[in-house]
Formats: structure tokens, sequence, C-alpha cells
């Protein structure tokens, strides 16, 4: 996989998808219509086979001075398992605004990054579930 495609923000706005933090409109643009209210930020993907397929930006972290992005698909794909969570390391932004993605080759690192992704799943749930009993 290598690109991604730029949009256009529900507010108007035209963004990267990777630096939209300036805009305090909600980008999601995939809602999951099985009742548990997870949306995604829809990120448009090109194939190795230079076909494109929508995954979910599932977020982006900071791990020893590197930016790694996590997708989650969110469409069928050939290839990749509806569980997958894929990783990939940002890289340079180019001429046209988009941010290289690098595939992560290093399995330690992989596991690192996938560790901290959890990390990260696991304190949002409870915080979630903190606030549904403050309720």
């Amino acid at each position: 996989m290598s690109d991604k495609e730029k949009k256009t923000c529900d507010c108007g706005c035209e963004h990267d998808h990777f630096e939209h933090d300036h805009c305090e409109h909600d980008h999601c643009e995939h809602d999951c219509d099985c009742g548990c209210e997870q949306g995604f930020e829809v990120v448009t993907l090109t194939l190795d086979d230079g076909k494109t397929a929508d995954f979910g930006l599932a977020g982006i972290i900071e791990l020893d001075g590197e930016q790694y992005a996590g997708f989650e698909p969110i469409e069928e794909v050939e290839g990749v398992d509806e569980s997958d969570f894929i990783i990939y390391k940002l890289g340079e932004e180019n001429e046209d605004g988009m941010v290289e993605l690098v595939p992560v080759e290093d399995e330690a690192v992989l596991d690192a990054v996938f560790d901290e992704f959890c990390r990260i799943f696991e304190e949002e749930e409870m915080a979630e579930e903190a606030e549904k009993l403050d309720k």
C-alpha cells in the first residue's frame, strides 16, 4: 500500500487527513451500522496491485521519535482479514501534500507500536466506561 487521498472536511476546509487538528468539526466519514457507535476517519489507500480500498484511521501515535498510523479495514479487501490492524510509519510529505506511508519491517518495532496502540485503546475504553458510570 502506498498513498492516501486528500479529502474535503465536512465543514468545507480542505485538509490532509493526518493534519486536521486545526479544525474542530467531526471528520468521521464512516459510521458503523452495527450499533457500536464507532466511527472512523476514512483514508483511501492504494494497494500494491493498483486498486484502492478504504481503511479506517484508528489513530496516530508517536513512539521513539517516530510517528505511526494504525488502520483497520472497513470494507472487504482481498488478502486482508477484517480483524487485521495495519501499521505504517509516517514518512515525509511530498509536494502534493501527501504523507508517505512506510511499511514497518522490523518485528520488534511493529510489536512495540502495536502494544502502544493497545495500551491507548484500553485507556480510552476504561475512560468511556468510567464516564458512563458518572452519568
